[in-house]
């Protein structure tokens, strides 16, 4: 009789336990099935919220996406101020030699670069010229003077450089387009003048006849004194910057003859090969 009894709970029990689990999965069925409509119902609504802000494929190849940065090795454009020394050599397409030789200092003006430079000028002669002062023919030209010269150059091309050897360190050129005025001065020109006839004489276009008259003893021999006190230049220069703020500048100018009219000068053409070295703060 217990024998029985325990067999047919033991049948009994699995059908209970799922009997009980059925309203369980009952409950969940209408859940998931709230949740496909409502899906359903959300893909039945397309959202255009953002389609003014999509671009297809084929505009984008086409469209610039960026810009690079400028490779810098030296930002001359920060720096404070500039100072160095300057030679020359004045190509007068003359038979007188003339060397330059001074100081400048630069500093960087809004994008364009500035200098002011102050130059003492040794003129020398030739055996050309000992042969010209034995004619009467004479040529154009200036004894040893000062000059004072203000320059902007403006940069037409700049970036980083390897140079060889390879133990040269990485260097920032700047290839930059120059103008400038040069005013010059005669030591003793002045001389006996009195203070009304400086102030006239010193910013004058052309030498007075009393400055050409205290020239006349430094003048070599078949020289005729060039009258023009300004000359306006213009060329090339190629800045070299080392990362460490020294540099070297290299340039070529050629003066314009636009002022000759004024100044009565007698050189037109003629170039200048200068060399300048020195560092940036």
């Amino acid at each position: 009789m217990i024998r029985s009894v325990l067999l047919i709970a033991c049948l009994a029990l699995p059908r209970t336990a799922l009997a009980a689990e059925d309203p369980a999965d009952d409950a969940t069925q209408p859940a998931r099935g709230d949740e496909e409509s409502a899906t359903d119902s959300g893909n039945g609504q397309e959202d255009t919220t953002l389609d003014r802000y999509r671009t297809p494929f084929e505009v984008l190849t086409e469209r610039m996406l960026g810009t690079a940065s400028r490779a810098v090795r030296f930002d001359w454009r920060q720096t404070r101020v500039g100072v160095g020394l300057v030679g020359s050599q004045l190509l007068e397409l003359n038979n007188f030699r003339s060397t330059r030789l001074g100081g400048f200092v630069r500093m960087p003006i809004k994008g364009f670069l500035g200098d002011i430079a102050i130059t003492r000028v040794f003129t020398r002669g030739s055996e050309s010229t000992e042969k010209l002062a034995l004619t009467p023919y004479r040529q154009s030209g200036r004894p040893s003077r000062f000059e004072l010269d203000l320059n902007l150059g403006y940069p037409l091309a700049e970036g980083v450089t390897t140079a060889r050897p390879g133990f040269f360190p990485a260097t920032e050129l700047v290839f930059s387009a120059n103008a400038g005025l040069r005013y010059l001065f005669y030591p003793g020109s002045l001389a006996g003048a009195s203070f009304r006839d400086t102030a006239g004489s010193l910013f004058a276009p052309t030498l007075s006849e009393l400055e050409i008259e205290n020239l006349e003893s430094t003048r070599l021999p078949g020289m005729q004194l060039e009258r023009a006190r300004y000359s306006l230049l213009t060329g090339l220069s190629l800045d070299v910057y080392f990362q460490s703020g020294g540099f070297l500048s290299p340039r070529v100018l050629i003066a314009l003859p636009l002022l000759s009219g004024a100044t009565q000068s007698g050189l037109g053409w003629w170039w200048e090969l200068s060399f300048g070295a020195g560092w940036a703060f």
